[in-house]
């Protein structure tokens, strides 16, 4: 799949994250096939997907919102509906809501989010950061679900994300040309979005570990 490259190559973002890939590529390969963790953990990218399109409202309630801030809009809170669904079904029943039991690693995935936010906003003001904020989660979900994407295809789950990949992707060339090429502060941007990464891609680790020995002992 063809990705936004001025904003891959400017941000570093595929290099600085090569050394992540094998330990993402091997959790998601487990996880696709328990299908109940595999439901919390869709459900923990539905709930991200949420957030994401809550900041966009939140974020631009009181300036000239646009068609194309609408569209973002609209198809982050698609993207919510894609995981909840998938994830209902891998579980087999309703997944009402984002809790404890029914999503992983809630809290972890909570602070990720918030950290991130919390910390472009700091760094870019006073400019908007909405632009900044979207921009570094793109490449984070383009990066994620492509390797995604290649887990499925490899244990015959059906489930497809390469609809939503291109959605993601348009949506990170549209917010690299918001930001122009401010190459030093998309960098830094994006190391620390990467450590933040890390921590709840440990967190995920741990949980997956946890299930598997609970199950195992039952």
């Amino acid at each position: 799949m063809k990705h936004s490259g001025d904003a891959w190559t400017i941000s570093g973002m595929k290099e600085a994250n090569a050394r992540h890939e094998d330990s993402v590529r091997a959790f998601l390969d487990k996880i696709v096939k328990s299908p109940q963790d595999h439901a919390r953990f869709m459900n923990m990218l539905s709930m991200l997907e949420h957030m994401g399109s809550r900041k966009i409202m939140l974020s631009q309630m009181n300036k000239t919102l646009t068609e194309d801030s609408l569209k973002h809009l609209a198809e982050e809170a698609r993207h919510a509906y894609f995981f909840k669904r998938q994830a209902e079904r891998a579980a087999g029943h309703s997944l009402d809501g984002y809790t404890e039991e029914n999503t992983m690693c809630r809290v972890p995935a909570l602070m990720y989010f918030g950290r991130m936010d919390a910390g472009i906003t700091k760094a870019v003001s006073p400019a908007d950061p909405y632009p900044w904020v979207s921009l570094v989660i793109e490449l984070r979900a383009c990066w994620l679900y492509a390797i995604y994407q290649e887990a499925l295809e490899r244990s015959g789950v059906q489930i497809s994300l390469k609809s939503l990949l291109a959605e993601e992707d348009l949506h990170l060339a549209e917010m690299f040309q918001m930001c122009g090429a401010d190459g030093d502060r998309l960098r830094a941007l994006s190391a620390y979005e990467t450590g933040l990464f890390e921590k709840l891609w440990a967190e995920l680790c741990i949980s997956l570990a946890a299930a598997r020995n609970s199950a195992l002992a039952a």
